[in-house]
């Protein structure tokens, strides 16, 4: 048995065993976090080998699989994101089984992580966007979760890999046949600029604007911020691969040129419109499209594809993002989904652990200290000051108006109590909320704690 058939199985029976749990949603959140923690240890834990004992079976690590006329291989380059994956699937599954959220996610969370490991470890590289395509329509599901409610987010997920699929695969069609840069040279320099026009609709604003923010604005937090963030992982690995498999893409179009502009544009553009924010679910899809565009900063500002510096943030990304979802779903369930600021009054007063999580997250995720991606973003920000003044002042004008608007929220949940009957917090939330802050001043005021994750997800990703 392949390792990657061996994920394959666990990540279907993991699955089955949520939606025949569904009904139990704390026992299913349970059984797929520790599923998920387990299988994301033993991938950790593998021998330099070429065989390994898995399960009591013999797994052989360097073997394919066939699957649906496709060959997917699970290499070192995909093992890297591969246990990122998992380990956030684990994260989210766990705080969702602890603030009872929308009982969709925790089933859809190992089919959505299946999709995307195919994804990574396609062969050839560039039929990896139909599997793309696999995982937003599963990413749908929880999106729309179980409550009614209106059906963008779940529909803009599929935008941007749909419009790039078919450049990807007139890309794959044609660079399969290396004789073509002989006999139709022109045909071959057109295969590139496709190849190009795929990278630029993964990663350009207006997609991205579209999708991520209707994630925030409509779909359930926690699903919301865990479907934006492994498609984050994904993307970056796949497009590293891509632009590692391909280097002729360079030709066309510079990642070190353009991938800085998309970047800065949907920062600006996310702190713009959430200064302008009227509800909390707004400015949550602007901060998650904001921490999108500062992601992709740091890798464009790097050097080397950013591998240590995005193993790092992407490492430690959910830590931060955790605290404003679960912050959200607790006030959601107060005050209803799409609460107007002017309806949140008592809100600190009557559920302070759950607004101080929403708020303090949000600041977390602009770099504020003592948060666990304090160090990233300093290091987004000194690198942008060596890339150029325009770029440094672009990205703190970002962070001023993310901040100024997480200001203007903690206004508005500072207001005075209004109905005294509005329900207190959970006080288990207490349980879940208390660590991630600890986790986050520790890797604030420590950072080389993540040293050792990120020698070996860079030791993974960079093996030829």
């Amino acid at each position: 048995m392949s390792l990657l058939g061996l994920v394959i199985t666990w990540l279907i029976l993991l699955a089955i065993g949520a939606m025949l749990l569904r009904r139990l949603p704390w026992l299913a959140g349970a059984v797929v976090a520790v599923g998920l923690g387990w299988l994301a240890w033993r991938i950790w834990s593998l021998p330099q080998a070429e065989t390994a004992l898995l399960l009591g079976r013999q797994v052989d690590l360097a073997s394919s699989v066939k699957m649906l006329s496709f060959t997917v291989y699970l290499g070192d380059a995909a093992l890297a994101p591969t246990l990122l994956l998992l380990a956030w699937g684990s994260l989210f599954a766990f705080a969702g089984m602890w603030v009872d959220v929308d009982r969709v996610l925790t089933p859809a969370i190992p089919l959505i992580l299946l999709a995307l490991i195919l994804s990574l470890s396609s062969t050839p590289l560039l039929w990896a966007p139909f599997w793309l395509v696999v995982a937003v329509v599963t990413m749908a599901f929880p999106a729309q979760g179980a409550r009614p409610r209106l059906a963008r987010a779940a529909l803009r997920t599929l935008l941007a890999p749909v419009l790039a699929l078919p450049f990807f695969l007139f890309a794959a069609w044609v660079l399969a046949q290396p004789t073509m840069a002989v006999d139709d040279p022109s045909l071959w320099n057109s295969a590139h600029k496709a190849l190009v026009l795929g990278i630029a609709i993964l990663f350009t604003p207006v997609p991205l604007h579209g999708w991520i923010v209707a994630q925030g604005d409509q779909a359930p937090p926690l699903a919301a911020a865990f479907n934006v963030g492994v498609w984050q992982i994904t993307v970056y690995a796949l497009l590293r691969q891509i632009l590692l498999a391909y280097p002729a893409v360079a030709d066309f179009a510079d990642p070190a040129r353009w991938l800085p502009i998309l970047a800065l544009g949907q920062m600006v553009w996310a702190g713009i419109f959430a200064l302008g924010s009227q509800r909390l679910r707004q400015l949550y899809g602007y901060l998650l499209l904001w921490n999108t565009g500062a992601n992709y900063l740091l890798w464009s500002l790097s050097g080397e594809f950013g591998t240590a510096a995005m193993s790092t943030l992407l490492a430690i990304l959910p830590l931060s993002l955790l605290l404003p979802a679960v912050g959200l779903s607790v006030l959601d369930s107060r005050f209803g989904e799409g609460a107007a600021y002017s309806t949140l009054n008592g809100a600190l007063e009557r559920l302070p652990l759950a607004s101080l999580a929403f708020l303090g997250g949000g600041f977390f995720v602009a770099g504020w200290p003592p948060g666990a991606l304090f160090a990233p973003r300093l290091a987004t920000f000194r690198l942008a000051h060596a890339g150029g003044r325009t770029t440094l002042l672009l990205a703190l004008f970002s962070a001023t108006l993310l901040t100024l608007a997480l200001i203007r929220a903690l206004r508005n949940l500072a207001r005075p109590l209004s109905d005294p009957r509005l329900p207190r917090e959970p006080r288990r939330l207490a349980w879940l909320l208390l660590p991630l802050l600890l986790v986050n001043l520790l890797l604030a005021l420590n950072p080389s704690l993540t040293d050792v994750v990120t020698t070996r997800l860079v030791a993974w990703m960079t093996a030829l």
